[in-house]
């Protein structure tokens, strides 16, 4: 399918909107007519320009509050369609897009509103254009595709066909089974939307929250299943109203909806997508003065130097499954920051593949026969991922490191459970679509957090086993955690959590216990009064700050370390099969966190 976006999606000006379109590769445009009227430029340079980029004007939108009205609003609406067709030809575009009325006049007649509509269809007809209708899904009498659909039936003129954007569809969440009875010819263009799922109407969350599929939470991988089904294969397009993509950048902001519409693609065709089992390691950049505090805590935690480079400050710190890379040379990072990490993958040229094909950057590394063939790609804020062949086995690193001899002293069963990324709220949207569209991941719905200084809002990726699980942060509030995480170090990971099998024994291991993060007792006095815990359990979690969680599925236990850098550690221990990450303890961790730091 080819696609498009609308003008209305983007920050900027016309003429900056429309370059950016056509620098991230549409082959179309949406012209929301507010962006031409604000305008300088007129219709006929402006159809000129788009002939210059190679951009086809899909149509001219919205015409609002026509169809079933009374006199004299529909003869003088008609009086309006007539100059928006001299427009039109002006523009070169065929295409007028009608959404439904919201109009206190309007009449509730599925009837008089295809008889209005035939008649908008025959004038255009006389022009040589179309007409696409939609149903908005706060229109006065028409909000469902249903609707819409039936009367664009009932009107029955060639010349007037259905928009169909899943936003309005799955806002009132509405099925699709519908859409596959559409005859293809009568499909005038598909809108493709995503939202998160908050509890707000329609108007609020379409005028203010929209984002790009892949972003938020609604099935559009199902609703673009169905049109699909028609034998469709016109413009898939969005139409984005948002907030967020208002006061954005102008050129990220149009290439993530080039990615989302490729992705949108790749899944409905079952492209296999980048299979990534597990993480290797963390890398930490740090200097000789800032590492010992990051030493003391790994190596309280039964960590030890293992292997250091033949040719760079670079050293390994392992502990069971574990591999923390401390990187001396690292310059363009603050020091005892996450400046990498590392996913292992049977296939990492899928991986270069989809990177190419999303216009992700793409780092094929520079290397000796004796370094280890490592290609990364540089996240959004800068952070590199690096893919690992997993057919390489546990010795990667002998290509490049010595081993020093030192022996861990920590569990050996230690592994990665989660590591936590935080970014700028700006950069929320982008990196959720970095996840689920090049990493393969699955994003559930955002969570709200309570920070003793507003809200954080929180999301997982993971994949399907479950071996890799990244919890996605941001804040709008100023003075939260993530909000001074990144503006001390700039976006990157702040949380790192290992899983161990008793994590009772690991706390009590640790020599220094200052490293830990204190949690009230007024924590364990509730405990205490809301769950049936032993109160030898409850004083044995308390001597060592351990938080308690459970659900049907299992437990939850696991203790903070104070951050570091705004960095923090966390050990968890499962029992059967909790899967969650113990939010309900969120707002106390992060009450305590904020004491440490005043």
């Amino acid at each position: 399918m080819l696609h498009s976006i609308a003008t209305v999606s983007l920050s900027g000006t016309l003429l900056e909107k429309t370059r950016a379109i056509a620098n991230a590769g549409y082959d179309g445009i949406e012209l929301f007519e507010n962006d031409l009227t604000i305008s300088t430029v007129s219709p006929t340079d402006y159809r000129n320009l788009l002939a210059e980029l190679g951009l086809e004007l899909v149509g001219l939108q919205p015409f609002r509050d026509y169809e079933a009205m009374p006199e004299p609003f529909k003869t003088r609406s008609l009086d309006r369609a007539k100059r928006k067709f001299e427009l039109m030809h002006q523009l070169d575009t065929e295409t007028l897009f009608i959404c439904s009325n919201t109009s206190p006049h309007t009449i509730d007649s599925l009837e008089k509103a295809a008889e209005d509509l035939y008649d908008m269809a025959e004038l255009a007809r006389q022009h040589g254009f179309r007409i696409g209708y939609e149903a908005l899904s706060w229109g006065r009498h028409v909000n469902t595709y249903h609707q819409s659909v039936e009367i664009v039936r009932r009107a029955n003129h060639p010349n007037l066909g259905n928009i169909l954007d899943n936003f309005h569809i799955s806002a009132l969440n509405s099925t699709f089974e519908d859409i596959y009875t559409i005859p293809a010819h009568k499909l005038t263009i598909v809108q493709m939307a995503d939202a998160p799922r908050f509890d707000m109407g329609a108007m609020h969350l379409g005028r203010h929250y929209r984002c790009f599929p892949g972003q938020g939470s609604f099935p559009v991988v199902e609703f673009l299943k169905a049109v699909q089904s028609t034998g469709y294969d016109g413009y898939l397009s969005h139409e984005i109203f948002s907030d967020e993509f208002r006061s954005s950048a102008i050129e990220p902001v149009a290439v993530d909806g080039k990615r989302s519409l490729i992705w949108l693609e790749q899944t409905l065709n079952q492209t296999p997508k980048p299979d990534l089992q597990r993480l290797e390691f963390v890398e930490f950049t740090t200097t000789p003065d800032a590492q010992p505090d990051l030493i003391d805590l790994l190596a309280n935690l039964g960590f030890a130097e293992t292997f250091r480079h033949r040719t760079k400050a670079v050293s390994l710190w392992q502990c069971g499954q574990v591999t923390v890379v401390l990187n001396r040379q690292a310059d363009d990072y603050a020091p005892n920051t996450v400046c990498a990490i590392g996913f292992r993958t049977p296939d990492k040229q899928a991986v270069a593949q989809r990177a190419k094909q999303l216009r992700y950057d793409w780092q094929e590394r520079s290397r000796s026969p004796n370094e280890l063939d490592m290609p990364a790609s540089r996240g959004i804020g800068g952070m590199l991922y690096y893919f690992i062949d997993e057919s390489a086995g546990n010795a990667i690193y002998d290509l490049e490191f010595d081993p020093t001899g030192h022996t861990p002293t920590g569990p050996d069963a230690l592994r990665f459970d989660h590591i936590g990324h935080t970014v700028g709220h700006d950069a929320y949207l982008s990196n959720t679509l970095y996840y689920r569209t090049l990493l393969g991941l699955s994003v559930d719905e955002s969570l709200e957090l309570l920070d003793p200084r507003g809200i954080v809002y929180s999301r997982v990726a993971a994949n399907g086993s479950g071996s890799i699980r990244i919890p996605l942060s941001s804040s709008r509030s100023q003075g939260t955690s993530s909000d001074q995480f990144v503006a001390r170090s700039g976006s990157g990971i702040q949380q790192i959590a290992w899983h161990t099998d008793d994590i009772f024994g690991l706390v009590a291991s640790v020599r220094n216990k200052d490293l830990i993060l204190p949690i009230p007792a007024n924590y364990y006095d509730d405990l205490q009064a809301k769950t049936d815990l032993p109160d030898a359990q409850i004083a044995a979690m308390q001597a060592h700050n351990i938080l308690y969680d459970r659900n049907e599925s299992g437990v939850f236990f696991h203790v903070y370390f104070k951050e570091i850098n705004g960095l923090f550690i966390e050990i968890v221990h499962r029992q059967g099969s909790y899967s969650r990450f113990g939010e309900i303890n969120a707002q106390v961790r992060l009450a305590a966190q904020a004491r440490t730091r005043t």
